[in-house]
């Protein structure tokens, strides 16, 4: 079980100095390509009072129907000339980076991700752009729709400030794909990402109920909230426990107040939206 004390600052301080660099590196297809997963939060939300962990790894979606022409290089062509390399696996969607940092080596992951419509057929899961093969991920289509961008700055692998503005995903998509990700696996932080957002987000619950009103006739939308609901619909559901879980609360009387928090928390937000 991986929880909020494996996110260590130089782990996270190297996945961030990964991002600026990619972003920078990439900048040629900054257009069609969209920051997801755990480092959403971080971006979208204030960090007073209470930060976020951040991530230990990098979720970039590749807009598949719009990045097949290569620009100045291909994309495996600039990872490659800065030091991005395959496992042994040869997992084509995944690259590595080493960063240096305090003495020792950090290896960073980059998963480069994709929408599900057109493109190859549903009997594969990865999508083609530009020869690399970017794995499918439900609801991928919808961060190209809803896009937020920010300032982020920080060194990059190596040593040398930069800043670079970050093509983030918005609070709809990214609680849709969480629940798609809550429900195909088992991360305490899937769960964890979910209420912090509910409990931190500018405005609440009820500002993030109006961004999504909206889009409820959208199917992923429908499919992701009530994915969400599944695993919310009580106090001993896998969605409470996690957050707890990932929290690490000290004493039996924290656990219960997290798990409790969580629990009508994501039900109020559900509950505005008519999903349960």
């Amino acid at each position: 079980m991986v929880t909020c004390r494996d996110y260590t600052a130089e782990a996270v301080e190297a996945a961030k100095s990964v991002l600026i660099e990619l972003t920078h590196l990439l900048g040629e297809y900054r257009d069609n390509i969209v920051l997801i997963g755990g480092w959403v939060p971080e971006f979208l939300i204030p960090q007073k009072p209470r930060p976020h962990v951040g991530s230990m790894d990098i979720d970039l979606a590749l807009n598949h129907l719009k990045i097949q022409e290569a620009g100045y290089k291909l994309i495996e062509e600039l990872l490659t000339s800065r030091g991005y390399y395959q496992g042994e696996e040869r997992q084509p969607f995944i690259f590595f980076r080493d960063v240096p940092l305090g003495g020792s080596v950090i290896k960073v992951q980059v998963d480069l991700l994709s929408g599900e419509y057109e493109g190859t057929g549903k009997k594969h899961r990865t999508q083609l752009v530009q020869g690399i093969k970017a794995r499918k991920a439900r609801g991928c289509d919808l961060a190209f729709e809803m896009v937020t961008e920010v300032s982020v700055e920080g060194e990059i692998p190596g040593g040398g400030l930069d800043r670079v503005t970050v093509r983030v995903a918005s609070i709809v998509p990214f609680l849709v794909m969480k629940g798609m990700a809550l429900d195909d696996r088992l991360k305490e932080k899937d769960a964890w990402d979910i209420y912090y957002c509910l409990l931190f987000y500018p405005g609440g619950i009820e500002t993030i109920a109006e961004e999504f009103r909206p889009h409820l006739s959208h199917g992923l939308v429908q499919e992701g909230l009530a994915k969400i609901a599944k695993h919310f619909s009580s106090l001993r559901s896998l969605g409470p426990k996690f957050v707890a879980d990932f929290e690490e609360a000290y004493d039996q009387e924290d656990v219960e107040r997290v798990t409790r928090d969580a629990f009508e928390r994501i039900n109020a937000f559900l509950n505005r939206l008519g999903i349960v």
